[in-house]
């Protein structure tokens, strides 16, 4: 299994295969944004996607973008998901260990990420805090 962040310009070849996958990180997200509202901004660049492959096949995707504070840099995790639903403990080291390394290329002071409860757990083994809850109000 490994890691690939996927260049821009390819993202329409792995579309069809990755946008399942974005829809599903985004299925309970207050914001009712699912992966057609994703995709122009990572085909602009602005966001990132990754994938985990093992062979030909897309396991999981991992997307986010730079946020930017007046004396820190960091990088915001949109969603993760992987195609069986479970099976993070397989692709989490592969993708923390891509996704640190670009976030400290880039210059960015920290990573968080908007996740769901049960995967905290997960990445409090590979060094993540779990430093306070997200909660959300909504309004329409």
């Amino acid at each position: 299994m490994r890691a690939i962040l996927v260049p821009p310009n390819e993202v329409p070849t792995v579309w069809i295969e990755v946008k399942p996958l974005i829809d599903k990180a985004l299925a309970h997200s207050p914001e009712g944004a699912d992966a057609n509202d994703m995709l122009r901004p990572i085909i602009n660049g602005r966001c990132f996607l990754w994938i985990v492959v093992d062979g030909d096949d897309i396991e999981s995707v991992c997307f986010g973008e730079f946020t930017e504070y007046p004396s820190k840099k960091g990088f915001h995790i949109h969603g993760w998901a992987t195609k069986s639903g479970h099976d993070f403990d397989l692709v989490m080291e592969t993708f923390n260990d891509s996704v640190v390394k670009f976030a400290e290329v880039n210059g960015c002071d920290f990573i968080e990420a908007k996740i769901r409860k049960g995967l905290v757990k997960k990445l409090k083994t590979l060094n993540w805090n779990d430093t306070h809850s997200y909660a959300t109000l909504t309004l329409r």
